[in-house]
């Protein structure tokens, strides 16, 4: 809903919120062409989790409150909001709730406190690696792989995109020999020659004198993360390092980095992602932590995802600097 508001009617987010006090609420606030629109996301058995409601800003809510309630509208009395606003609200015939509010409080602020990074793509130069173990893989098969077949996986944890091919091409080897057989080939073919790049680490390094809890969020099998990690130098940077495999679902899905914000002991809403596919991006959208996104693809028009994104640096890992993406660290966190 996000992205659909962003892309065709230009809103910003203002700012996102999660209710304390009703665990599965959540709001999103877009702004922009003079208007306000509050996204509202509510827990999935809450009874009314599809109602529509309006909210018109009032100059003197207890008054307006008065008013409608001497014309017979049976509204209740107004209450201050999680997010700040006094608020009042009714029905309408239709049962959809109207709401007269106006902000009371600062809008909510969630400054960042900890830095969670994807692997493949954003901190390292390996797709190229994962293409050449998952072509050799899928030739011992019988089936060509080409980059255009790959492509569509960019992003994606190994185990989606293994029991997806097998079911399309009717793979009889057993889901785990063919992740066993992935992960060989790909650590054969990283352990000649893995680049490490070298903004990433310049960036990493300004967080880690600063004091911010990183972790590492990938797609990748626990072996081959250990792997590379010892291989490239990495491990002294992070010891918090989280596989898609540990959890229930993979990107798009949020599982990884709320378990890396878990790990970390930060509350997601404070949770930096930094990520490279459209898949890690949307998955950030969805546990509601800002992402700075550098797209490791970066023909136009970029995938929808990274409208989602609070910094984009839209022509990729070339145009990423340090400097500048902890600068927008810094801002968020209030410094």
């Amino acid at each position: 809903m996000e992205i659909f508001y962003r892309k065709y009617f230009g809103l910003k987010p203002l700012y996102r919120y999660s209710s304390l006090n009703q665990p599965g609420l959540r709001t999103l606030i877009l702004t922009g062409k003079g208007l306000a629109l509050e996204l509202l996301e509510r827990p999935e058995n809450a009874a009314n989790s599809h109602s529509f409601h309006i909210s018109l800003q009032s100059g003197d809510v207890f008054k307006d409150y008065m008013k409608l309630k001497k014309l017979g509208l049976d509204i209740k009395e107004p209450r201050i909001t999680g997010d700040g606003f006094l608020e009042a609200a009714a029905a309408d015939p239709e049962g959809n709730i109207i709401e007269i509010s106006r902000r009371k409080k600062p809008a909510p602020v969630y400054p960042v406190k900890a830095v969670i990074f994807d692997l493949d793509g954003t901190l390292i130069d390996s797709e190229g690696n994962y293409y050449e173990a998952d072509r050799r893989l899928m030739k011992s098969y019988g089936i060509a792989l080409t980059p255009a077949m790959k492509h569509k996986y960019v992003g994606t944890g190994n185990l989606e995109m293994l029991r997806d091919l097998k079911k399309k091409h009717n793979i009889d080897d057993p889901i785990e020999s063919m992740l066993t057989k992935k992960n060989n080939l790909y650590i054969e073919i990283a352990s000649a020659g893995t680049k490490v790049y070298p903004e990433m680490i310049k960036f990493i390094e300004m967080l880690k004198r600063s004091g911010f809890p990183i972790a590492i969020a990938s797609g990748s099998s626990p072996g081959v993360l250990e792997k590379i990690v010892s291989l490239t130098g990495l491990g002294k940077y992070f010891n918090i390092i989280v596989s898609a495999e540990s959890v229930m679902r993979g990107k798009p899905f949020p599982d990884v980095f709320l378990e890396a914000s878990r790990r970390l002991g930060a509350d997601p809403l404070t949770c930096l992602v930094v990520e490279d596919a459209a898949a890690g991006v949307e998955a950030a959208g969805r546990a509601f932590m800002p992402c700075i996104a550098i797209p490791f693809q970066t023909d136009l028009p970029l995938p929808d995802s990274f409208l989602a994104a609070d910094l984009l640096f839209k022509k990729g890992i070339n145009s990423f600097r340090a400097g500048a993406a902890y600068k927008w660290v810094m801002k968020r966190h209030g410094v």
